[in-house]
């Protein structure tokens, strides 16, 4: 695995404690927590937001909102989460989380989280939000909320701090982002690419979704328009790769009003041995594509 952004490091390490994993600990999971909704895009009371991760308990029927920081914040964002943060049942009302049961027990908190310490940061809200540092030292992370910054529900307060028992934070389960950092093109270039080798081992066609979901295990928990982006610099990678002259090992074809592709070389491992050196080349058109170039 290459090396991705402390960002996507974040919600890899979330999404970690709701796994059952031998080498990291479950304590979200502990209290029936499951990713809900990753990169979620909506818009509340007029105002575009997109926190980073909702996880969500059934058992509680709880979620927690998730907004992964590096050590920048702003009032504007703090106005958004807290008016989400004031009326949970939004959240339900407008489809955005699925995993909670439509009742009047219902809640859901907005949390910050960050490697840095954000305890003296100027721009910390004046409320009751939840700030999750964490903290790296010697052997291990220790995952601790801020105090005057915690969960308000007791159960899930109760867990913290957290102690991971290891420096080594899971990179599998959300294994790139885009937009973010040079890191994560080059990490989905590489698994993209990867899956194409994977996927034509296993079919005679395929398509971009069949690519992603190859590529990336929580698939099905994407934002819709996290997928189409994602979709857009897939095509964009397959594309490059046919016009620098490969496609000797790829070819597009059409099927319907989709296009699919197959590979046609006989050799799959001399397709293989191309992927690194076409993955530089593509990095740097990932980067400057924008958002407008697919919408």
């Amino acid at each position: 695995m290459e090396n991705v952004s402390n960002h996507t490091l974040q919600i890899n390490a979330w999404i970690g404690l709701c796994q059952l994993d031998r080498t990291f600990p479950d304590s979200l999971r502990n209290l029936g927590y499951t990713v809900d909704i990753i990169d979620p895009d909506f818009v509340h009371e007029g105002t575009k937001v997109n926190p980073d991760l909702i996880l969500t308990s059934r058992a509680h029927n709880h979620s927690i909102v998730i907004d992964c920081k590096s050590k920048t914040l702003d009032e504007e964002q703090n106005e958004k989460y807290e008016a989400i943060h004031h009326s949970p049942t939004f959240l339900l009302t407008r489809g955005v989380v699925s995993s909670a049961e439509s009742t009047e027990d219902y809640d859901a908190e907005f949390a910050y989280s960050s490697f840095a310490d954000l305890s003296v940061n100027p721009f910390l809200p004046d409320n009751d939000f939840a700030v999750v540092h964490f903290d790296e030292d010697a052997n291990q992370y220790i995952v601790r909320t801020i105090e005057d910054y915690e969960f308000n529900l007791d159960e899930l307060q109760s867990t913290f701090p957290i102690f991971t028992g290891t420096r080594r934070l899971p990179t599998e389960y959300y294994p790139f982002d885009v937009g973010t950092n040079e890191d994560d093109y080059r990490q989905f270039t590489i698994s993209i690419l990867q899956s194409t080798v994977h996927v034509a081992l296993a079919q005679d066609t395929f398509d971009v979704d069949d690519l992603l979901e190859d590529a990336h295990p929580l698939w099905v928990d994407l934002d819709a328009n996290l997928k189409n982006e994602l979709r857009s610099h897939t095509k964009t990678i397959l594309s490059e790769y046919q016009q620098q002259g490969l496609d000797e090992h790829i070819q597009k074809i059409q099927a319907g009003s989709t296009d699919e592709w197959k590979v046609v070389s006989k050799s799959l491992q001399a397709l293989q041995r191309k992927v690194d050196e076409f993955v530089d080349d593509v990095q740097t058109k990932l980067e400057q594509t924008s958002l407008d170039d697919f919408e």
